[in-house]
């Protein structure tokens, strides 16, 4: 069998299925999402199967596997906020092992060795060169049976038809039997400022960071402004200081900042709540054993009858607090459940000024990096990340009782920043820039009061990114739900999706994964293949829907 490649697509010229008998699949956007949804159509479908697919790929980025968050072009300075040892693209059931030479890890044995250890957060531009190249095995494995077709370009429009579906790009309108969305963050955009009685200011999106950062519109020695404290001011603090040559030498407890003099004289961070992200723990903390956590998953799941009408703060948070409080018992502290509770209490209700934030910083580092005791904020987070899979599963497609989604939500929020936040060398660095007057923290009263301090500003930057809610206007999705074609959650705001991705109300042939469901599908982390099986589950109820044409 023998397959020809021009202008990206790839036909295979012994086929006897005419194209009018071929089921036709259409995948809009093609990061991780979009790649595992073509392994796991060459996994499970089986071989006469795959010959009668034509499937077309919709992904304008060069690099299909690693989507824009993951552009293997991008600046190394952006790194990863999981570790080496979670990522293994080919990994989709947690009771199997993994194999290292498929593994991120194995991977980096093989092409980037100096990388290749547990517990390094790698640059983002590399896991993007991992994530194409399973992309080139996927295609080419699929290339071998199903008709296969990439286009570079962006999708405009998609609509229902009597016959299925079509969809009209740059080019032209082609029509579909079954369409897959996995389009993200619709292009990684910033959150709109809220409303307010001060003129907004004219704010830039930080990325593309290579040209919104770039010294031709943020010279040397200008002052900047951000406008939110999350990963993507992270991200931007540093491009501007690291990623302009600045040098960060390591200290006895904190590594000092030598400037290159081509970052800005000053950077002001603008927060609401003046909260900061805490660091995540390094190989120096003891681990603590899957035993350990055994009981409280089990706990968790003996609720799963329940589902529905599930109290937040009762019948999920308590469990939380019970197991940060063993932990820390367990370390040799004498914890309760409340004390554990009342800390997380006083840090939601109150905001931090520059200080406060700068000492819960530099605490969470110290306990990151095994400087000091396990403490409360650290317990919190780790029960957390450790019992995410049975958190997931309980609050998922509509889980909790409508009263308790907003407890719920303001949790989740405050976990990003205590469990999810960025790795302890990247906290270190903020640190140091902090104690170098290079960044300068500032918790504010209002949005109006944003607004009027980064007038003072030369240069204003959003480093606050859209929710997964946050449609952008006149775009796919928010097309898809004005027409009626999808359905919001009413109460989460997440598109309504079945256990194999596919939109309700829909006969099958409409799959969406990823963050535009969040909120009726928890965790949409684009890395992990075992969090959930609803990719799983759709290429299995694919396989029923795929039949072929019998010969005469």
């Amino acid at each position: 069998m023998s397959s020809v490649i021009t202008n990206r697509h790839v036909v295979d010229s012994t086929r006897s299925t005419s194209n009018s008998d071929r089921f036709r699949i259409a995948i809009v956007g093609c990061g991780p999402r979009g790649l595992q949804c073509l392994e796991a159509m060459s996994r499970l479908l089986t071989t006469d199967q795959l010959s009668c697919l034509e499937i077309t790929l919709f992904e304008p980025a060069s690099k299909p596997g690693a989507g824009r968050v993951y552009d293997p072009s991008q600046s190394h300075v952006l790194r990863m906020n999981f570790a080496t040892q979670f990522v293994d693209f080919w990994k989709t059931d947690t009771n199997l092992p993994s194999r290292r030479s498929e593994s991120l890890i194995g991977w980096l044995s093989k092409h980037r060795p100096e990388w290749a250890t547990a517990d390094q957060f790698v640059p983002r531009a590399v896991v993007g060169e991992y994530l194409h190249e399973c992309f080139t095995t996927v295609w080419k494995n699929l290339s071998q049976h199903a008709l296969v077709e990439w286009k570079p370009t962006v999708v405009r429009r998609i609509a229902k038809t009597s016959k299925g579906w079509s969809i009209g790009d740059e080019s032209d309108t082609r029509h579909y039997d079954h369409v897959v969305i996995t389009t993200g963050h619709e292009g990684i955009r910033g959150s709109k400022v809220s409303d307010s009685n001060v003129e907004e200011p004219c704010e830039s999106f930080v990325f593309p960071v290579e040209r919104q950062l770039s010294k031709e519109r943020i010279p040397a020695g200008s002052r900047v402004s951000i406008r939110g404290f999350g990963l993507t001011a992270i991200d931007a603090i540093l491009m501007l200081t690291q990623g302009r040559d600045g040098e960060f030498v390591d200290g006895p407890r904190l590594p000092s900042y030598v400037p290159s003099l081509d970052e800005p004289s000053r950077i002001d961070v603008y927060s609401r709540s003046g909260r900061p992200m805490l660091a995540k723990p390094t190989a120096k903390v003891e681990p603590i054993t899957s035993d350990f956590w055994q009981p409280f998953k089990e706990e968790l799941m003996h609720r799963k009858s329940r589902h529905g009408e599930l109290h937040f703060r009762n019948d999920v948070w308590r469990i939380v607090t019970t197991a940060a409080a063993a932990l820390l018992n367990r370390a040799g502290q004498n914890y309760q459940s409340q004390h554990v509770d009342n800390w997380y209490r006083g840090w939601l209700h109150y905001k931090m000024d520059a200080a406060s934030a700068r000492r819960a910083m530099l605490q969470s580092y110290w306990v990151a990096t095994g400087q000091r005791p396990k403490d409360i904020p650290f317990a919190i987070g780790e029960s957390w990340r450790k019992l995410y899979p049975e958190l997931v599963e309980l609050i998922g497609y509509g889980g909790l009782e409508s009263e308790s989604w907003r407890c719920y939500d303001r949790t989740r929020c405050e976990m990003e920043r205590i469990a999810f936040g960025p790795p302890a060398e990247s906290v270190g660095m903020i640190l140091s820039l902090l104690r170098s007057k290079h960044v300068c923290c500032h918790v504010l009263a209002n949005e109006d009061e944003n607004l009027a301090a980064q007038l003072e500003s030369e240069r204003r930057l959003n480093a606050v990114l859209a929710s997964p809610s946050e449609f952008q206007p006149s775009g796919l999705l928010a097309d898809l739900v004005e027409t009626g074609v999808v359905k919001r959650d009413q109460i989460s705001g997440g598109l309504v999706v079945d256990q194999a991705g596919c939109a309700n109300g829909d006969a099958g042939s409409l799959a969406i994964f990823g963050r535009a469901t969040e909120g009726w599908v928890i965790g949409n982390d684009t890395l992990s293949r075992t969090l959930h099986q609803q990719i799983e589950n759709w290429a299995q109820k694919l396989a029923t829907q795929v039949v072929c044409p019998t010969s005469s």
